[in-house]
């Protein structure tokens, strides 16, 4: 490509970084948390004032907790402690670095379409997705989404990098990367192993690299896995499977789950509860109670269930038929990701039938996040997970038909 022909394009880039970059400052000016809620607060505070990653607190007697995935709570007190901020001042910086990951990966997402498209398309692509407005006002909450959403496009870009070449320039990054999504979301470690193991035996991995994947990525995640066994004498990432299953598979619940169960339709659960010992396992026979619960609601009425399961599926596929987030229905949210999702689907089969490996990559990685999280259940931030592969595969059906018919 001459001199000429790059600089069009890296001005056009600087320009939707810049238009992306004042879009979110404006955004969170008026629309943001303001300060650190529930678990985050929680956890941070035990974290600064206390140096124990704990939730619960009985009889002024703090518990060590695996309650929550830990990465995004130590990403917070990493910024307190560096800063010393607190308060407004502490959520404001981290709505700021929100902001930085949000802008970086617009650009990561840029460069995973280069491998698929033009420039120009790349670009029309990244612009997608740089407005839409799920992806502009996740910036300004006090959620590890923003952070799971940086880390996945990362991993998708060394995936792709991995795919092609084999060296340790990308295996390293790839797997420090895999241990910190392992660290920030618990059901990521099935993602990985599954995709990695997919490569492996398509025959674009090496065994010797595959064991290499697997020794850093363990390395990252050693550390909290190692802290775990010392207080809970388990090995483990997190300890909420039981939870998160039973709720988005209870009764009550709708697609986004319902975790209330203090109501009085739960009063079993409250029983076993409160009878429960206050020692530093509390939290894992707290999960087991629910883990108990959810697995006797799927054997009663497992087609019930299992309705609920595709119900699901198509809630985050597409959009939630029964949502009760305020604003989830709002025309400028809706819209774009309904018509993109729309227009993915077919996107599938075409995207899917592509001679590169990388294409099937991209398809399993969303086949495997829509499975998993709908074993549990789908909160409306969840769609920025799979929203950039949606995005791509929706770009590559258009570009199908056009080509297709086009000249007809």
């Amino acid at each position: 490509m001459s001199k000429e022909n790059l600089i069009p394009k890296f001005n056009l880039l600087v320009w939707l970084i810049l238009f992306s970059l004042l879009l979110r400052f404006v955004t969170v000016y008026f629309i943001r948390d303001n300060h650190l809620d529930n678990e985050w607060q929680i956890l941070v505070n035990n974290l600064a004032n206390y140096k124990s990653y704990s939730f619960y607190t009985f009889d002024n007697q703090l518990l060590q907790s695996a309650y929550m995935p830990p990465m995004y709570a130590f990403f917070i007190y990493f910024v307190k402690t560096v800063t010393s901020f607190d308060g407004t001042n502490l959520v404001n910086l981290v709505i700021f670095i929100q902001i930085i990951l949000s802008i970086y990966s617009i650009y990561l997402f840029y460069q995973i379409n280069q491998n698929f498209f033009s420039d120009k398309l790349s670009l029309i692509n990244s612009l997608i997705f740089s407005i839409i407005p799920l992806n502009i006002y996740s910036c300004g909450q006090i959620s590890s989404i923003n952070l799971q959403i940086f880390l996945s496009l990362l991993f998708l870009k060394y995936l792709i990098l991995l795919i092609h070449k084999n060296k340790f320039g990308n295996i390293f990054p790839f797997s420090i990367i895999s241990g910190l999504l392992i660290l920030t979301r618990g059901e990521f470690l099935l993602i990985f192993i599954l995709i990695i193991f997919f490569i492996f035996f398509n025959k674009k991995i090496k065994f010797i690299n595959l064991i290499k994947i697997l020794i850093i990525a363990s390395l990252v995640v050693s550390p909290y896995v190692v802290r775990n066994y010392i207080h809970f004498d388990q090995i483990f990432i997190v300890k909420s499977l039981g939870y998160n299953l039973w709720k988005g598979n209870n009764q009550l619940s709708p697609p986004e789950g319902y975790g209330d169960f203090s109501n009085a339709k739960f009063n079993p659960i409250n029983d076993q509860l409160d009878n429960l010992e206050k020692n530093k396992f509390y939290e894992i026979k707290r999960d087991q109670i629910f883990f108990g619960e959810a697995i006797n609601n799927l054997r009663k009425d497992s087609f019930y269930y299992f309705k609920l399961f595709f119900k699901k599926i198509f809630s985050y596929y597409f959009i939630d038929l029964n949502s009760n987030y305020p604003n989830y229905y709002n025309l400028f949210h809706v819209l774009p990701i309904f018509l993109i999702s729309i227009l993915s689907f077919p996107g599938l089969f075409t995207f899917f039938q592509r001679n590169k490996f990388e294409s099937r990559c991209l398809v399993l990685y969303l086949f495997l996040n829509l499975l998993i999280f709908s074993v549990f259940f789908i909160l409306p931030r969840y769609k920025l997970i799979i929203l950039p592969v949606q995005i791509i595969l929706a770009a590559h059906f258009i570009t199908y038909i056009m080509k297709r018919y086009g000249s007809k």
